[in-house]
């Protein structure tokens, strides 16, 4: 067992944009937050996503011996009760570097956590459920980050909401579009093995259509920071630009929903999110620190 088998098992490029949204969410409320709480509100989610990749590993380990034979836990170099002294680590670590930030994004991440590990055990066949579990659960790391920073501050009324609210709400709808999207990719085998998704229960043409309303709602959302002024400009050139990707690869899907449509859609989404997330914060930038609008 080496460290980078670890290291692969919490799944790093989830980990670099967890750290990415909370580092956001903390910065859209608290500009001047101490830097070293920065680094240890990070920890929090990387640790309490880890538990829930690792968990993961170890409920599909039967599936992974077939179809990831290569993975840290089927190949043998983690054990499973390594993998799981594993996840109580991460568990102290996460609770430990939570506790000295309050009680607020405790909260939030704990809540994030008990809804991973019910998707992994649960919610993954239940389709469209554990779809928006996994949207939520996605982006939750926007809450958390609020949080660290303003406790509810922001979370009641929607007069009050800021940045991070609206981008958690925009895209945990947006991921949640890509996972019924990965259901049209995999109905096949979800038909074998029990899993409802829209794509199973009402033909991969309907799920299509879901993933377009989806996408409509989050553009609908999108409108209204822009129109009540906590966006600017740059944040209208980003969500037309993105907007005008996911038709490209979001069109082909609803005209022609098979495999490599919805893996094409499925691909350019996460990339895509990314880049929204860097314009945001540029556009935040902009306003807090310019004359320009």
């Amino acid at each position: 067992m080496a460290f980078l088998d670890l290291l692969k098992m919490i799944r790093p490029a989830n980990a670099f944009m967890v750290s990415s949204m909370v580092i956001a969410g903390i910065w859209f409320s608290a500009p001047n937050f101490p830097w070293w709480k920065y680094m240890l509100a990070a920890i929090v989610p990387i640790a309490y996503i880890g538990i829930a990749m690792v968990h993961n590993d170890i409920i599909d380990y039967e599936i992974d011996l077939i179809n990831e034979p290569q993975r840290p836990l089927p190949s043998g170099r983690v054990t499973e009760r390594a993998a799981k002294i594993y996840s109580w680590i991460l568990f102290g670590v996460g609770t430990i570097a939570g506790i000295l930030l309050g009680l607020e994004p405790v909260i939030i991440m704990a809540l994030t956590l008990m809804l991973s590990l019910l998707y992994n055990s649960w919610l993954k066949k239940t389709g469209f459920v554990g779809n928006l579990a996994v949207g939520v659960t996605a982006t939750s790391a926007f809450l958390y980050g609020d949080a660290v920073a303003a406790g509810w501050q922001h979370f009641w009324p929607v007069e009050d909401w800021n940045p991070a609210i609206y981008l958690f709400l925009i895209s945990a709808i947006l991921n949640t579009s890509r996972e019924v999207t990965k259901g049209i990719m995999d109905v096949t085998g979800d038909e074998k093995y029990g899993v409802k998704t829209i794509a199973v229960l009402y033909g991969k043409k309907n799920a299509a259509k879901l993933v377009f309303i989806l996408l409509s709602l989050a553009f609908a959302i999108a409108i209204i920071p822009i129109v009540n002024g906590t966006f600017g400009y740059v944040f209208i050139l980003a969500a037309s630009s993105i907007l005008l990707l996911l038709i490209r690869t979001g069109l082909p899907l609803l005209q022609e929903p098979n495999y490599e449509h919805a893996k094409n859609f499925k691909n350019n989404l996460l990339p895509i999110l990314f880049l929204a997330l860097v314009l945001v914060i540029v556009d935040i930038v902009i306003k807090k620190f310019t004359s320009l609008y």
